[in-house]
């Protein structure tokens, strides 16, 4: 006998289902039209390019489901449910295009492994499930925040998977178990629930299979209508998240480069974020999108500071939000009125006054270091960062809510080209004695340095540049620099919401390098690097910028150091601008081994990707928001843990924080900071 099935044995008005399948279809629809209308509230954002590359990132995310397997259980118990649920979606599915083609492909071979494969994902599924049940119940990490909808989704779940096997079990007691024991057993989730029915008289399983068939049918449609309005909906709003999230370097903030045109009112207003409608399209996406898993919340280093600030949280409060006061605006607009409606909740503010409560709290705006461990984590690229950034821009620009210290920032970069109040150094007195190369005194150079601010004003780092120089002079690099024409960037003024100050900073720089037919940019400090590299083409750069690892390591590699002796007991601490924004991990650690003995480089236990932020970003290195437990104590805690004796960085910022951090958690001077440059200098000099 050919091996198959009857597909509707027992059941007569099967074809009922598909009346079910209407109803929940109508229900996908109305929701899907739902959100989209309140996603068109948002502006305009480019994210229609490089389908190939879109392709790639979503299916190698969706079916190898890569960042949620950065938590192995977790993610490989949701590895499970999803192949799972995609086993038994195409399993009904072909019983679906067998009925509706009458052409009988379900039988031979073919019967045999279909049946084979459904069973066994659907029992791998349940084992997921019955996993992150446990997990949520009796586990319930820190990160994970239960609501009512993750039980009803895991819930149903795990019912329909059950209902299905109950309803194979009964048909192949009454029909296989008996008299085709070796087909049953192709079927192996099945033939284990056949068993408990196997005393059961064929009336009772026929009866009892009626009833549960029909009773899965009504489950399993009413899980497919609440797909779209509950959790599971992340898995169609997350897989367009993904498909449509940014491919280029990590963005911490969406341009407006036609913004300081002078003719242009509106400019300060759309440079500022007050309004949830304020936000892109695809910021309006990130909202739907959210797992509410908890991971970027885990990693986030102001929320184990302390601070009051859960990117979990905050992504969720605007999603609320949205829901509430989105459809009041859509419908104004499409009164043709483009003023909201009185008494919508604000966006933003302090809260605790009468009237309605704002979506976030100022205060939770500011604790953001946009260090971008949220976004590196989420399993579904929701941005977390531009929004916060967004929301700072219109409280500083637009209202001009912001500390003393934000305000003295500011000030310094407008009128002194340096976020350093009260610094009295100036950009020329750290080579005053090197006899360097100055694009200003006419010299010309392949490689232009660039030094920045903190690497040319204050005490500690100045000792970083010259140590650059040194080893850039020692591997033979034709270099010059700009000295007094060198200003800020921007990028602390940017970070804090001034955008005003960091155009103007961008504009007035890109002037001085056209000026001088810079091309190619060399610079130790990673906020630096990122602003030239990412975000000045904005604003119509065309230079090649690296980060001086790389290029010490490129010197290393061709020889061209003359390395004197090793150094031993080495750790490295990895910038959050050089590694998560720019992905560059390697080039540092490359010339930590060239320049120490075999085994004596140790790695911190939350490193490249996952590595702990300094603390320093988001500006506050001139900032301070006194939290429960300093970032950089953090870190350096984690460095005295590893029992290295030198801890290597390669960012100005994260030296001060180190410092800082050193001189409170390690008074008795255990372990040493130093940029990769300076021990790059002592494995030059063989000094002790």
């Amino acid at each position: 006998m050919v091996p198959t099935r009857e597909i509707y044995w027992n059941i007569s008005g099967g074809s009922l289902i598909y009346v079910f399948a209407a109803i929940a279809g109508g229900l996908w629809a109305w929701q899907m039209w739902r959100r989209i209308r309140l996603w068109r509230l948002g502006g305009p954002q480019a994210r229609a390019d490089r389908w190939g590359a879109r392709t790639k990132r979503l299916l190698v995310e969706l079916f190898a489901q890569r960042r949620l397997l950065r938590d192995p259980l977790p993610g490989a118990a949701h590895l499970l449910v999803f192949y799972g649920f995609l086993a038994e979606f195409l399993a009904t599915s072909q019983i679906a295009v067998q009925e509706w083609t009458g052409i009988q492909f379900l039988r031979g071979s073919y019967y045999l492994a279909y049946s084979l494969i459904s069973d066994v994902f659907g029992l791998l599924a349940i084992v997921g499930l019955v996993y992150l049940l446990w997990r949520r119940a009796i586990v319930r990490p820190a990160r994970l925040h239960s609501v009512l909808d993750d039980w009803i989704a895991l819930g149903l779940l795990l019912l329909v998977f059950v209902q299905g096997f109950v309803v194979e079990g009964l048909r192949i007691a009454a029909t296989e178990l008996v008299q085709q024991p070796d087909l049953a057993r192709w079927s192996p989730g099945g033939w284990l629930f056949a068993q408990v029915f196997s005393a059961m008289d064929e009336p009772a399983l026929r009866s009892g299979h009626r009833f549960v068939w029909w009773f899965h049918a009504v489950t399993a449609f009413t899980f497919l209508g609440y797909f779209v309005y509950g959790k599971l909906a992340h898995v169609l709003y997350g897989a367009a998240n993904v498909l449509l999230s940014d491919l280029g370097p990590s963005r911490l903030v969406h341009a407006d480069v036609e913004a300081l045109a002078d003719t242009d009112p509106g400019a300060l207003e759309r440079l500022g974020t007050s309004r949830i409608d304020g936000f892109s399209w695809k910021g309006l996406l990130d909202l739907d999108a959210c797992m509410n898993c908890g991971r970027c919340e885990e990693v986030c280093p102001a929320h184990q500071s302390g601070v009051p600030l859960s990117p979990r949280k905050l992504i969720r409060d605007l999603h609320d939000h949205l829901s509430a006061v989105g459809p009041a605006l859509a419908a104004s607009r499409a009164h043709g009125d483009p003023h909201p409606p009185p008494g919508l909740a604000p966006l933003y503010g302090v809260g605790g006054a009468e009237g309605p409560q704002p979506a976030v709290l100022e205060v939770e705006l500011w604790g953001c270091r946009t260090c971008g461990a949220c976004q590196q984590e989420c399993p579904v690229f929701v941005e977390h960062v531009p929004k916060i950034v967004d929301m700072r821009r219109s409280l500083v620009m637009t209202e001009a809510r912001m500390s003393d210290e934000v305000k003295q920032l500011l000030k310094s970069i407008d009128e002194r080209t340096h976020p350093w109040v009260g610094a009295s150094g100036d950009r020329e007195q750290w080579f005053a004695d090197l006899d360097l190369k100055v694009l200003g005194k006419g010299d010309r150079a392949e490689w232009l340095f660039w030094v920045g601010c903190t690497g040319a004003m204050i005490e500690r780092n100045v000792k970083v540049t010259r140590a650059v120089a040194k080893v850039l002079r020692a591997g033979g690099v034709d270099f010059a620099v700009l000295g007094s024409e060198e200003s800020c960037t921007g990028d602390p003024a940017r970070r804090v919401g001034g955008e005003v100050t960091f155009q103007m900073c961008a504009k007035a720089n890109l002037e001085t390098l056209d000026r001088y037919g810079v091309k190619k940019i060399v610079t130790a400090c990673p906020h630096c690097f990122n602003t030239l590299k990412n975000e000045y083409p904005d604003f119509g750069a065309r230079f090649e910028v690296i980060h001086h690892s790389q290029l010490i390591a490129q010197l290393v590699r061709e020889g061209r150091l003359p390395l004197a002796r090793k150094l031993d007991s080495l750790t490295y601490h990895d910038p959050c601008y050089l590694g998560r924004h720019n992905g560059i991990y390697e080039a540092p650690r490359d010339v930590l081994h060239a320049v120490s003995e075999d085994g004596a480089f140790t790695e911190l236990p939350r490193n490249r990707s996952r590595a702990l932020c300094c603390g320093s970003g988001g500006g506050y290195a001139f900032m301070d928001d006194k939290p429960e437990k300093r970032i950089n104590h953090m870190r350096v805690e984690e460095v005295k843990a590893s029992g290295a004796q030198t801890a290597a960085v390669s960012c100005p910022f994260c030296m001060q924080m180190f410092e800082e951090a050193l001189s409170a958690v390690d008074p008795a001077g255990q372990v040493r900071a130093l940029d990769i440059a300076e021990i790059v200098v002592e494995a030059l000099e063989g000094a002790a």
